[in-house]
C-alpha cells in the first residue's frame, strides 16, 4: 500500500488547503526522513517546500506550536527562510525555497568557514529568548524509557552522569537550533539555517558541540570554532564545556538511531 505521503494526489488536496495553493504543482521529493517528508512545489513561477509530519513526530518529541514560534522570529532575523503557513496540528508546513546547497564535511574542513558559522551563531544566540526550553537530558530519559533496553538504559547512565557535570543550567541561556548537522546549514546567497523543529532556548554551547561530535571535527578545528565564536571570552573552562557537550551529544545521537530504528 502507498504511504499517502508519497502519493501525490494526497499532496495536492493538502496544498489545496493552503490558502492561494490550490493550483500549486508539485515537484521532486526533497527528503524523506523518520519525521516528515519534504517536497519542493512551484507556483506561479516561484519555488517552495512544503513538508508534510509523519505519524510519529510527536512521539519523537517535535513540538510544532514552538517551532512556529521560533522559525518567524530567526527568519525576521534573517536567519532562515520565510514562513509561509504552518498547520501544526495537522503537521503541514510551507515555506519560501532558497537557492543554494547544503554543506558537507569539505566545507566544515576549511576554517574561513567554520568562522563564517560561528558569526552566524553568535547572531543567533543574541536574539530575544523566545519558545520553549530545551532540555536534552530529559530528551534522553524519554527515547530511552520509549526503547525500554538494557543498551538503551547503559547510553542513559552515560547521558545523566555527563549531564551532572555540565551542570543543569548553562551559565548563558540563548536561542539555539539544537540540530546543526550539515544538511541544515544552506550556503546561497547568505548563509542561512535551515529545519528548525528542534530550536528551543538552551546552552549555546551544544550548538557548538553538535557540529562537532556530528561531524567529526579534529581537535584544531574544534578549538578554532570555538575561539571565533567566543572571541575574547575563550578559556579552558569553555573547552571542557565544549568536551563534555559534545560527549553528552553522542549519547543523545545514539539514543536517537535506536529510537528512530523502532519507530513505526
Amino acid at each position: 500500500m502507498k504511504h499517502p505521503l508519497n502519493d501525490e494526489p494526497y499532496i495536492e488536496q493538502v496544498l489545496a488547503a493552503v490558502p492561494g495553493f490550490s493550483s500549486a504543482r508539485v515537484g521532486q521529493r526533497l527528503s524523506d526522513g523518520p519525521t516528515n517528508t519534504s517536497y519542493r512545489v512551484e507556483y506561479a513561477g516561484e519555488h517552495y517546500v512544503l513538508r508534510l509530519d509523519k505519524p510519529g513526530a510527536r512521539q519523537l518529541g517535535l513540538n510544532r506550536d514552538n517551532e512556529k514560534r521560533v522559525v518567524r522570529a530567526v527568519a525576521d532575523a534573517g536567519l532562515a527562510p520565510e514562513p509561509l503557513f504552518h498547520d501544526t496540528a495537522g503537521g503541514v508546513y510551507l515555506r519560501r525555497f532558497l537557492p543554494g546547497r547544503s554543506w558537507d564535511t569539505a566545507d566544515l574542513a576549511k576554517p574561513e568557514n567554520l568562522r563564517r558559522l560561528a558569526v552566524l551563531l553568535r547572531k543567533l544566540h543574541s536574539l530575544p529568548l523566545l519558545g520553549d526550553g530545551f532540555d536534552p537530558l530529559a530528551a534522553a530519559r524519554r527515547y530511552a524509557a520509549q526503547l525500554g533496553s538494557e543498551a538503551a538504559r547503559s547510553v542513559l547512565q552515560r547521558a545523566e552522569a555527563l549531564m551532572q557535570k555540565i551542570g543543569e543550567a548553562a551559565p548563558h541561556q540563548a536561542l539555539c537550533h539544537n540540530d546543526l548537522v550539515c544538511e541544515n546549514i544552506l550556503e546561497g546567497d547568505q548563509l542561512m539555517l535551515i529545519d528548525w523543529e528542534y530550536a528551543a532556548v538552551g546552552d549555546p554551547i551544544f550548538d557548538l558541540a553538535v557540529i562537532v561530535q556530528h561531524h567529526g571535527l579534529n581537535r584544531e578545528s574544534a578549538e578554532l570554532f570555538l575561539r571565533a565564536y567566543l572571541q575574547d571570552s575563550f578559556g579552558g573552562e569553555a573547552l571542557i564545556r565544549l568536551d563534555a557537550q559534545c560527549d553528552f551529544y553522542q549519547c543523545l545521537l545514539d539514543l536517537w538511531n535506536l529510537r528512530v530504528a523502532t519507530a513505526d
